[in-house]
């Protein structure tokens, strides 16, 4: 094998390894040793490709969230309404929890756990991860299917704050998530009140004066009926 695709390779088998110690404990117990056994090599070759652990932490999670984004994305762009587009993007959210508790776990317990969070790899990765929904509710209000006063930012951190809660909740229990069903469930609730409200039809001014007589009416029918 060539220099540079050997060198290449090398390094996705350490970043392979460092996602399965990342996944399994928190950043401050996870030992390069313990890559660099996974990784077949010594810790020192880790540090030809990486400054320190904090690095590779972070091309950990860059690498996760390019290879996310790059499956979300064409598969968003192919599904027409806004309320399909949001039930495929929590139900692809929690299936994460699914196929790959262990990074649920990380990424979590980093945003959760880190003084530095806002302005650090992670807060970049998240936001750049975010648009997907932000695009899908600027998308949604511009076709007339969500509210024209909906708060998009909002939005967006109720819906991922609960899902963040949802998961770790359930992780937390060792109790599987059911991504379809919990999806539905969201989506309709989310719905609810992001949709846009359906108009009256307008009343006449006779149909108000008979809808008052008739209320009128049975107040006098109750008390009476009191006395």
């Amino acid at each position: 094998m060539p220099a540079k695709r050997r060198k290449a390779a090398r390094r996705s088998e350490i970043l392979a390894a460092a996602h399965q110690v990342f996944s399994a404990h928190a950043y401050e117990d996870a030992s390069i040793g313990e890559i660099a056994s996974r990784a077949d090599c010594v810790e020192g070759t880790i540090y030809t490709y990486f400054r320190n652990k904090r690095e590779l932490f972070d091309a950990v999670l860059a690498d996760y969230y390019d290879r996310l984004i790059a499956d979300i994305e064409p598969r968003l762009q192919a599904i027409r309404s806004t309320r399909d587009r949001l039930y495929f993007l929590v139900a692809r959210h929690l299936q994460i929890a699914v196929d790959d508790p262990g990074v649920s776990r990380m990424i979590i317990r980093e945003a959760r756990g880190h003084r530095d969070y806002f302005g650090s790899k992670l807060h970049t990765l998240n936001r750049r991860y975010s648009q997907l929904l932000l695009r899908t509710l600027v998308d949604g209000i511009a076709r007339g299917e969500l509210r024209a006063d909906l708060n998009t930012t909002m939005a967006r951190d109720m819906l991922f704050g609960g899902i963040e809660h949802l998961v770790w909740n359930e992780l937390g229990r060792n109790r599987r998530i059911d991504a379809a069903a919990n999806a539905e469930q969201i989506v309709g609730m989310m719905m609810s009140g992001w949709a846009p409200h359906e108009r009256a039809e307008p009343v006449s001014r006779a149909d108000e004066i008979a809808d008052l007589r008739e209320r009128l009416e049975r107040i006098e029918s109750i008390l009476t009926q009191r006395r």
